[in-house]
């Protein structure tokens, strides 16, 4: 396993194989960073406040960025930003972790950035042409989150160690099933496999949890990563990506290892 980089917090690694690159945020320096394949990370952006999440779109020389509450297309060679949407949060909201969909919407979930929650969290379907909508199911930390299909998706809440697959019927979700990991877990992002498994990173376990995606059977572990573990990406060629933040186990750090998965296709903003 490779260690690099000194983050405050690493976090959503990406990985486009079309360009060979892996791209993660640092969320509290609000920076959005870029590794090529066999070279070293790098920043290529700055937004002077919290940057938490960054997702591939049809462009390959653009992605989707998000900042506390905003959403930007980023052209990488330059550092352009185009503003998509704001939703205009509370000042103690943020939005913290979400998806693409099938149809080109970016699903994006929220968080309240202090204790106490108490179920702030929401998630939004924001669109191309930067119109949105607010799903309300009371979630505490808004997290990991990837779709099984066209509607059905599958989402973290950190704190409640919880796992749950929703289908997106129009203005509504549909909760179809839970699975709860150990007590204290704090589960964080996740990534899909190809051949049908989750994995997702516990934050207090410095582990990455291998699901089956279709049951959520929990078939091991893999450890030996630091705690504050926030993230996992898997390559196209057997490799996975991981991120950690900074705690008293040190400096938040981007992970790199062989991997025995690869990762599933994921779907892309539809550029306008």
């Amino acid at each position: 396993m490779k260690e690099s980089g000194s983050y405050i917090l690493a976090e959503g690694p990406v990985f486009d194989p079309r360009t060979r690159t892996l791209y993660f945020v640092d969320i509290h320096a609000g920076t959005l960073h870029v590794k090529k394949d066999g070279g070293g990370a790098e920043c290529i952006c700055s937004f002077g406040e919290s940057c938490t999440s960054v997702h591939l779109t049809d462009d390959p020389g653009c992605l989707l960025v998000t900042t506390k509450d905003t959403v930007y297309e980023v052209g990488i060679a330059g550092g352009s930003k185009k503003k998509i949407a704001c939703i205009n949060l509370p000042p103690e909201e943020r939005f913290n972790d979400g998806t693409v969909s099938p149809d080109g919407c970016l699903y994006m979930g929220t968080m309240k950035a202090d204790r106490p929650r108490n179920g702030e969290g929401r998630i939004y379907r924001i669109a191309p042409d930067g119109s949105y909508h607010a799903f309300s199911d009371h979630f505490t930390v808004a997290n990991g989150m990837a779709f099984l299909s066209d509607d059905v998706f599958v989402h973290i809440d950190s704190p409640l160690d919880v796992i749950r697959r929703y289908r997106s019927d129009g203005d509504r979700l549909i909760l179809l099933q839970e699975h709860h990991f150990n007590e204290g877990d704090s589960p964080d992002g996740l990534c899909l496999t190809d051949d049908g498994h989750i994995l997702v990173a516990l934050w207090n376990r410095g582990q990455v949890a291998i699901l089956k995606a279709d049951d959520f059977t929990e078939e091991g572990r893999i450890g030996g990563f630091k705690t504050s573990f926030s993230a996992v990406a898997l390559t196209d060629d057997g490799r996975l990506y991981a991120t950690s933040g900074r705690d008293a186990q040190g400096p938040g750090l981007l992970y790199e290892m062989e991997a025995c998965y690869r990762r599933k296709e994921g779907f892309k903003w539809k550029n306008v």
